[in-house]
């Protein structure tokens, strides 16, 4: 073949006659299209320098052989077209294969057809792909890093590295690293015996032996990186995980921690992943507790929670979400989150769906618990649908009639405990009370001109298998066994009229606003009346089937939006640029939007349903605000303002308040507003409850001399959190959170948490606080070490983190 110029002026292998083709003489390499290897396949081939004698090439000068998908790079090399056979020396790099490898050498023999070769001092890496410019691309999360005075790639995903270490950092300089004087990666895995662990170029520690995973995905079981730590509750922290790899698509975690103060405590962790989105997952930890001194005071219990879908069929599906939790004192005392700490409520279901077009068929099963003390075991309302068939219908045109029509209906078997209350002894429970609920609607849909009427009539037939005779203020209804037929028929017109629009294009508002602004006025009136209920206060109290009264009413709202179309989109900048789009700030936002509402009661005690000097619970009031209002009967409800505030994509803010006109006050108020910039992150928010629950009784010698008091509920927690960074960011990042008291004035809970990210290690530590009352009152100390590839040390746990 031909050869350069390079050779004419004596090139690296001496050779010192005229090229064959004078053009050639420019010094550039020459890329030759050789023949298919006995194997097939085509195999490119560049050089300055190129001679052929039979099967084999020899190359001199910038070689590149591109073979599959390996590419080889050297400075002199030789291959056989025969048997797939490279030899080569000077600066040797080879990239691809199925592996994903990139290793650096002085000199090498390989067989690309088979899969095999030789290095010798080596550098690379398995699990990491080149671009066309020359620069490594990370394909795994953490791929291994390897050198050795000698690899020998003994076949696809096998090597044995002698003489060598491997980490998961960059090189050359990794934070950590293992020494051995043999390692053997095979079947996605590296392992070595008699190995030194290199900590920032110290050696720690010696290992019998090691293993570590090929790439991010691979999986092996093994203990876990001991739990440590120490804390004012627990005492010092000891612990040790397990984890085991069931096939595929299922592990399992499992192990416990030993709390110096307390005892042992087990926890757990099962997932399995299959198809499409098909999963199931299990998570417990416990306390098995010798109790607190002084006092003995026993703290144990334990939490189970089991997550899971399963799609059975295109149209039916099985969903579980069931959360099993022994005492509520336990959450109180040892639960990390302060949200779930404060939690007494337990929710679990469990169902399966089946779907049709128009038509839903449930099979459900719910279980509810509302812990009312944190001390007094099974002091709690627990309430069980055991089970439940529902059966739902779209609305559906009615042949060629303009009526729609639709149906929800629910067959139940359902049960309810509750404590005594603070004044009386009496325990209240029935079990498995047939419930059947039918509810068929017809309603006739109109619009014109951008009017929308929607008139609707509908009619609801109950029954329960038994019923309650309800008893004085204070006093607990007993239960009776005869059955309770509930009826009524209900109408209800909705109207919304055509939203009112204004269009403001200043010049002064697209410099202020950056572009043009629209103001809209939304009116909405639905008038609701449902009559027949007579029997309110016999009806046994489950769920909101049960709490539907005899109503007339009226519903009014009126909604402000303004909206903010940008004139001039920007390059997409942080967070921004994660998204599918180059360019942002283009296009039409809802900035700005404020809804009242209120509703006005001509039926002022609902059928008789409202028992003045108590918290009454309807469904019409359900649907307006989450606080329960009616104390006695009422015409007019609290005025419901609902204003939210999105200026940019990094801004939000959100104000809702209910303003009792009765009472002269606002009787709720929450704030939020958040902020985030690039790294930077800032969220505040203040939750302020000032409403009555009527009364409470108390009842000295017997019930005649009962006396009541009115009772209101004042309530004002201040929340906030500020962080900076990521739990990925290289260097500093830093948070916290905390949540004040005003009606204590206490700091309830705070934490401040700091760490700090080297190329693939990280250390992060965090102060706690909680004030919880009697139950818990404590400091944590907390820290986590974090190797990149293996895991993390220390008592720190990643969903717990600040950031």
């Amino acid at each position: 073949m031909g050869q350069t110029g390079e050779s004419q002026r004596g090139g690296a292998d001496g050779a010192t006659e005229l090229p064959d083709d004078p053009s050639a003489i420019s010094g550039v390499a020459v890329a030759t299209p050789a023949p298919a290897a006995q194997s097939g396949v085509p195999v490119k081939i560049e050089a300055r320098v190129q001679r052929k004698q039979g099967d084999l090439y020899t190359l001199n000068g910038a070689v590149v052989i591109h073979y599959r998908s390996y590419v080889v790079h050297a400075d002199r090399a030789t291959y056989n077209q025969a048997t797939g056979e490279v030899t080569a020396d000077g600066h040797l790099m080879l990239d691809g294969g199925p592996d994903n490898e990139h290793i650096i050498a002085s000199r090498g023999v390989m067989n690309l057809n088979k899969q095999t070769g030789h290095y010798y001092d080596v550098v690379g890496t398995l699990g990491a792909s080149r671009n066309p410019r020359n620069k490594t691309v990370y394909m795994a999360p953490n791929p291994l890093a390897i050198t050795g005075r000698e690899v020998i790639k003994l076949g696809p995903q096998r090597y044995q590295v002698i003489a060598g270490t491997m980490t998961s950092c960059r090189l050359p300089d990794p934070d950590w690293l293992m020494l051995s004087h043999e390692i053997n990666l095979q079947d996605g895995k590296a392992s070595a015996k008699n190995t030194i662990f290199k900590l920032l170029g110290i050696p720690i520690f010696y290992l019998p032996y090691a293993s570590h995973p090929v790439d991010g995905e691979s999986r092996q079981s093994g203990l876990l990186l001991p739990i440590t730590g120490n804390d004012t509750q627990r005492g010092l922290i000891l612990g040790e995980e397990a984890y085991f790899v069931l096939g595929r698509s299922a592990d399992l975690t499992i192990g416990t921690e030993y709390f110096s103060k307390r005892g042992w405590g087990p926890l757990g962790q099962f997932r399995y992943r299959g198809r499409a989105q098909n999963f199931f997952k299990v998570n417990f930890h416990s306390l098995l507790d010798r109790g607190l001194q002084p006092g003995n005071i026993n703290q144990g219990g334990v939490d189970l929670l089991l997550d899971g879908r399963r799609d059975l069929n295109s149209s039916t599906r099985a969903i579980t979400d069931i959360e099993y939790l022994s005492s509520y004192v336990y959450r109180q005392a040892f639960e990390e989150n302060y949200a779930l700490a404060i939690d007494s409520e337990v929710k679990s279901q469990a169902f399966v769906t089946h779907f049709n077009r128009a038509l839903a068929e449930s099979l459900r099963f719910d279980r509810y618990q509302s812990f009312q003390s944190s001390v007094q075991l099974g002091d709690e309302i627990r309430i069980l649908h055991l089970p439940s068939l529902r059966f739902d219908a779209v609305d559906q045109p009615m042949g060629r009639t303009p009526f729609v029509a639709g149906m929800r209906s629910s067959i139940a078997a359902v049960s309810r405990s509750e404590p005594a209350n603070a004044a009386f002894t009496q325990v209240f429970r029935v079990r498995d009370v047939p419930r059947v609920d039918l509810y068929p609607h017809l309603a006739m849909p109109l619009s014109s001109g951008g009017w929308t009427l929607h008139p609707q009539i509908a009619l609801r037939d109950t029954f329960y298998g038994r019923s309650q005779n309800p008893g004085p203020l204070g006093v607990v209804p007993t239960v009776r066994q005869a059955s309770l037929n509930r009826k009524d028929w209900e109408a209800d017109v909705d109207l919304h009229p055509p939203a009112m629009e204004r269009d403001f294009d200043a010049p002064w508002l697209r410099r202020l606003f950056g572009g043009d602004l629209r103001h809209t006025i939304e009116p909405d009136v639905e008038y609701r009346y449902v009559s027949g209920i007579g029997n309110f206060n016999s009806v046994l109290r489950f769920d909101d089937v049960d709490v539907v009264s005899d109503t007339n009413e009226v519903d009014y709202s009126l909604t402000q939006r303004l909206f903010r179309r940008h004139l001039h989109p920007r390059p997409c900048k942080g967070d921004e640029a994660l998204g599918p789009d180059t360019q942002c700030g283009g296009g039409t936002i809802d900035w700005l939007s404020w809804k009242l509402s209120q509703k006005y009661f001509l039926n002022t005690n609902f059928g008789g349903a409202v028992t003045p000097g108590t918290r009454n619970v309807l469904s019409t009031t359900l649907d307006l605000t989450g606080v329960a209002f009616l104390t006695g009967p009422r015409s007019i409800s609290p005025v419901v303002s609902q204003l939210k505030l999105r200026t940019t994509d990094a801004t939000d803010f959100e104000w809702d308040i209910d303003y009792d006109k009765d009472l002269g006050r606002i009787t709720t108020s929450n704030v939020f507003a958040g902020y985030k910039l690039g790294n930077y992150n800032v969220t505040v928010g203040d939750s302020h409850l000032n409403a009555p629950e009527g009364v409470t009784a108390t009842q000295p010698t017997t019930v005649t001399t009962l006396t009541v008091a009115p009772v209101t509920t004042d309530y004002n927690l201040f929340r906030w959190s500020a962080t900076y960074g990521n739990p990925t960011k290289l260097g500093l990042s830093a948070g916290g959170y905390g949540g004040y008291d005003f009606v204590l004035n206490q700091l309830q809970y705070g934490a401040f948490q700091a760490g700090y990210n080297w190329d693939c290690c990280g250390l992060n530590f965090e102060v706690r606080r909680y004030s919880l009352g009697p139950v818990r009152n404590d400091t944590q100390y907390l820290y986590s070490f974090t190797l990149a590839g293996v895991g993390s040390a220390g008592s720190l746990r990643r969903a717990e983190r600040v950031f």
